[in-house]
């Protein structure tokens, strides 16, 4: 199994994925969830959205490989 999907790590999003927001991607994200937004809150909001995604991509960098989860499912209900 290679590194990159090993337990605890992401492999759903490339490291770069927060590299570059555009702009189109800020409005088709607006339109997906029904927000209006106004033109010129375009560049504030792909900034922000920017910032949002490399701040989770760098929680992606932290090896979970041996912790477990906060909450285990136990399907054994008695």
């Amino acid at each position: 199994m290679s590194s990159e999907h090993a337990p605890g790590r992401s492999y759903i999003r490339s490291a770069d994925a927060a590299e570059s927001v555009m702009a189109d991607t800020t409005r088709l994200v607006a339109r997906l969830f029904a927000l209006p937004v106004p033109d010129e809150d375009i560049e504030l909001l792909t900034a922000a959205l920017g910032s949002q995604l490399a701040a989770i991509a760098s929680l992606d960098a932290i090896d979970l490989t041996d912790v477990n989860p906060a909450v285990e499912f136990d399907a054994s209900w008695r």
